[in-house]
């Protein structure tokens, strides 16, 4: 396990590590990010379309726009269809891939 996936172990933060005491974060704002961004590593997912996926799904234009409950519940969806059906997952992941536009 790498140095970054220790950091971000539960076990990790409940013991009080200074990476996340005192970051003025909303209470559980930052476990919940957390446990994404440990989704994203875990599955290999692209970070830019769960992002996508996660503001649709919560029907805002960002993530940071959406309520906790309804990033809770996205969190819980991912890990469920990640753990699932990976493939499926990334394939709804591409279907927001935005291709940057091409200057000439």
């Amino acid at each position: 396990m790498s140095l970054t996936a220790d950091l971000h172990s539960p076990s990790v933060r409940r013991k009080g590590s200074p990476s996340t005491e005192g970051n003025g974060s909303a209470n559980g704002q930052s476990r919940l990010r957390d446990k994404l961004c440990l989704l994203i590593r875990k599955y290999e997912l692209d970070p830019s379309l769960v992002k996508r996926y996660a503001a649709d799904f919560c029907g805002t234009e960002t993530l940071r726009d959406a309520g906790r409950d309804l990033v809770e519940a996205f969190v819980l969806t991912v890990a469920v269809e990640a753990a699932k059906d990976r493939a499926a997952l990334i394939c709804k992941l591409n279907s927001y891939y935005q291709p940057e536009e091409v200057r000439s």
